[in-house]
């Protein structure tokens, strides 16, 4: 889980970004029946909310109207896309009561103000989440994971390795690593092996892949690489695409501290000593943590190397292990009178200075390929050298904070099928994400994702990476006031997704109670997670 940290609670969005307040901003709970009624006449007239109360018996399994419509079975019990798989097809029941809907819409409405949604129609999108078919089969579908950097993904990657391969030989496209680029040319070796040996292309057992390069846009003129890979050797596969996003100034403080500025190890040393001399170990600066200090002895050592590098090189002796070009440089710098560590001193220092516009600006621009459909697609979906350093988002033509929650509401929420890098409508659409996680939800990430692919939980989620002393921990809450103020794309990104994943889990949650109550029972349902539901203290 890298090194995420627990639950956190909502804070309105910066003031200085005021936008047009929506029905959603406004309800107050007095008025939430009367709302939610004239919803219900929409809907209706829209035929988008279906039967959720009635359920029906037939062959060995119960179905919900819609929701649960259709099963399929697989050549392998309790795996993927198990004998209770959900399909699409089931035609859609017009018996909805009049109570289950205004349920439903008074708790779209609550939790798009949990989240402080402000787009005219989050609380609409928000009810087609309850409505949304479920459609992922491992027989037809591709998934491939992109891993943003510092996100956690190491653990979901492990887990798929687990999960998806463990279930499936060869499951998994060799070429992906769980902290690496996607290696398109061991990839494509493995594919040659298999079909040299006489398995189609047809029966290539691959169904998931996962890497920190990126999948969309597959499609238009600025296709990725990977895109482009995998529809030419992978062509009768739908692809299908899942990530993670993370509280955006932990995100920033996590790349800052282990990535930027390589902290952790530092820290870490810090520590040993204290300890070794008979003191406590100590995360914060308020009880002695001193990361400048931590960065002045940092640049000590690279001094001495230099120095010593120096020596051998004037002696005639090759060094075991030369410096990076970049280190000498750094040498040099320090040796003219410039600190060029200054932004590692502390979150001040990195928010006062130009590396943060260099490497910290819409981080989750690669999430989506883009924040609102008037921003072209971008491509660049890999880490390249020390950050992401994308453009300002809110410098994009059309761009506002309500278009940004709109269209993550309907991208990453697979709402829209249209997408496509071609032109939306135009051409064939995106890989749609069938799931995604938050690092500070990591348990709730972990149970939809069982339930998303129908998935036998592993008896422990693999945990990778996680720091005894967090790097949020030596960021104010000041700073964190100012990266929202600073990133409102990356914040309505990371709030729509919340209230996303509300809905999801109470979605699964009503499936997993209508299931029980039509005689399905724990061991038939072997892709919930009862133990991590029961430590989230839900109760079915």
């Amino acid at each position: 889980m890298g090194d995420g940290g627990g639950n956190r609670s909502m804070t309105t969005p910066p003031s200085s970004r005021r936008v047009t307040t929506s029905a959603t901003a406004i309800l107050s709970s007095s008025f939430v029946l009367i709302y939610a009624l004239v919803l219900v006449t929409q809907f209706a007239m829209m035929g988008i909310v279906s039967d959720r109360a009635n359920v029906s018996t037939g062959g060995h399994h119960a179905t919900i109207p819609n929701a649960m419509s259709g099963w399929t079975k697989t050549r392998r019990g309790g795996g993927i896309g198990g004998s209770s798989r959900r399909t699409v097809g089931g035609a859609r029941s017009s018996s909805t009561t009049t109570t289950t809907t205004i349920e439903l819409a008074a708790m779209a409405s609550s939790i798009a103000g949990r989240w402080n949604l402000t787009t005219h129609n989050a609380v609409a999108l928000l009810l087609r989440q309850f409505d949304r078919v479920d459609d992922y089969s491992y027989r037809t579908d591709f998934v491939h994971f992109h891993h943003l950097y510092k996100s956690g993904g190491t653990s979901i990657s492990n887990l798929m390795d687990k999960a998806f391969g463990g279930l499936i030989d060869g499951g998994i496209l060799p070429g992906s690593y769980e902290s690496g680029n996607f290696d398109h040319d061991e990839a494509l070796a493995d594919i040659e092996r298999r079909m040299s040996t006489g398995t189609s292309r047809e029966d290539l057992p691959y169904v998931a892949s996962y890497a920190h390069t990126g999948l969309r846009p597959v499609y238009g003129p600025r296709g990725t690489r990977t895109g482009t890979f995998l529809l030419k050797q992978l062509p009768h596969r739908r692809l299908r695409v899942i990530t993670m996003l993370r509280d955006i100034v932990d995100f920033r403080a996590s790349n800052h501290a282990m990535i930027m500025c390589g902290l952790n190890y530092e820290v870490t040393r810090w520590n040993n000593e204290r300890e070794a001399s008979g003191l406590s170990r100590v995360c914060t600066p308020r009880d002695g943590l001193n990361i400048s200090l931590m960065v002045d002895r940092k640049i000590g050592d690279l001094m001495e190397r230099c120095r010593a590098e120096k020596e051998m090189l004037a002696g005639g002796v090759t060094p075991k292990k030369k410096l990076y070009p970049q280190q000498r440089r750094q040498c040099a710098g320090e040796e003219a009178g410039t600190d060029t560590l200054a932004h590692c001193r502390s979150a001040d220092h990195l928010l006062a200075s130009p590396q943060y516009d260099k490497h910290y600006r819409s981080m989750f621009h690669a999430l989506m390929g883009r924040f609102h459909r008037g921003q072209k697609f971008t491509n660049v979906t890999a880490y390249k050298g020390m950050g992401y350093g994308f453009d300002r988002a809110e410098d994009s033509p059309g761009y506002s904070v309500e278009k940004v929650e709109e269209y993550t509401l309907e991208d990453l929420g697979g709402l829209d099928t249209t997408i496509s890098g071609a032109g939306d409508g135009v051409g064939p659409p995106e890989p749609d994400f069938v799931w995604f996680g938050i690092t500070e939800r990591m348990k709730e990430s972990t149970v939809l994702f069982y339930y998303q692919f129908r998935l036998k939980p592993l008896p422990r989620t693999p945990i990778h990476r996680v720091q005894e002393c967090r790097p949020n921990s030596w960021w104010t809450d000041e700073n964190r006031e100012v990266v929202k103020a600073r990133e409102p794309a990356d914040y309505a990104v990371w709030r729509a997704a919340n209230a996303i994943m509300d809905v999801r889990i109470e979605k699964m949650k009503m499936e997993i109670r209508s299931l029980l109550r039509a005689g399905e029972t724990r061991e038939s349902l072997y892709y919930v997670d009862w133990d991590q539901l029961e430590e989230m203290g839900v109760k079915l």
